[in-house]
């Protein structure tokens, strides 16, 4: 968008007045087409993905080439967890020319899509390409998603002291709180599975703390789960369920199918902890139709690994 503000600002001096009657006829459709867009990133900062669809929708209409609108788009089919159909948003994103700050988001949404289809390789090509360009060109809030996505990678890759490197040094510049949040909750899940189960519930709260000052939702209901799923293991199963519970009904609100996955997930182990097979084979199943749906791939081969452990019990 930026590029083509310069062309419009080089041409402008010419004296055809025909042709500025035309660049600012120009000027202005993109200054409407910039305010759509900081509209449709709105209805995303309010998880509403529904008016994002719609707002994104109503730009592609008049404007296909639109690159921002296409990635708005991504990001609303990511956020209700089809995974799928974001990553066909984000391909004709790529269709146009790109740079700058919106580069950087689109690598950066590249890298955690690809990641969700299990496509692993060509997520860290992706992400670290923009994490490369966000310090070239000192875009701190591209950089701190740039670092929060690379860090899930890392310790995908089993590389533990780099994932939570890189989440403390997003966490000290990201000046998305929601987006904070879930740095917060991810060191959590890392302290979790390293067995300090007090630095994951501090880290978990930290999470929630943010997200109820802000009304972040959707991060709510997520970072609620991890901590239900925490006192599951801890034992603490009435609290685990209340917490499972309360951030079902967040995830719900913000329509989530991949979410509401990983919720029937965590209630399939509380069930099997409970010695309650039948109910967990039942939440198994739930959690395996919303994982086919998303396009999971990951999650979709652990549960199905699981869900053959369970005639253990």
């Amino acid at each position: 968008m930026d590029d083509r503000v310069s062309v419009f600002r080089i041409v402008w001096n010419r004296d055809d007045f025909k042709m500025k009657r035309f660049l600012a006829s120009g000027f202005i459709f993109l200054a409407c087409a910039v305010q759509a867009d900081q509209a449709c990133d709105e209805a995303l900062a309010r998880f509403d993905y529904t008016s994002a669809t719609h707002l994104a929708d109503a730009l592609l209409k008049k404007s296909p080439n639109d690159a921002a609108a296409w990635i708005c788009l991504a990001r609303a089919r990511y956020e209700r967890g089809d995974f799928r159909t974001a990553l066909d948003a984000l391909d004709e994103a790529a269709k146009q020319p790109v740079g700058g700050p919106l580069a950087v988001k689109l690598g950066n949404w590249f890298g955690v899509t690809l990641r969700r289809l299990g496509r692993n390789e060509e997520a860290w090509r992706y992400q670290q390409a923009a994490l490369s360009l966000a310090k070239q060109i000192n875009d701190q809030g591209g950089l701190a998603t740039a670092l929060h996505n690379t860090a899930g990678m890392r310790y995908d890759r089993g590389d533990i002291p780099g994932a939570l490197h890189d989440y403390q040094a997003s966490i000290l510049i990201n000046p998305d709180l929601s987006e904070r949040s879930a740095s917060y909750n991810n060191v959590g899940l890392i302290h979790q599975w390293r067995g300090d189960t007090a630095l994951a519930k501090q880290a978990l709260e930290a999470a929630i703390a943010l997200n109820r000052q802000g009304n972040h939702f959707h991060h709510l209901g997520k970072h609620l789960m991890n901590l239900g799923n925490l006192e599951r293991q801890l034992g603490r199963y009435d609290e685990a369920r209340r917490l499972l519970d309360e951030g079902k009904i967040w995830v719900e609100k913000a329509g989530d199918v991949f979410w509401l996955g990983i919720a029937a997930h965590y209630q399939a182990w509380l069930a099997r902890d409970l010695r309650q097979p039948d109910v967990a084979r039942k939440y198994f199943e739930e959690a395996k139709r919303y994982y086919e749906q998303a396009g999971a791939a990951d999650d979709l081969r652990r549960l199905q690994q699981q869900m053959a452990q369970l005639k253990e019990y």
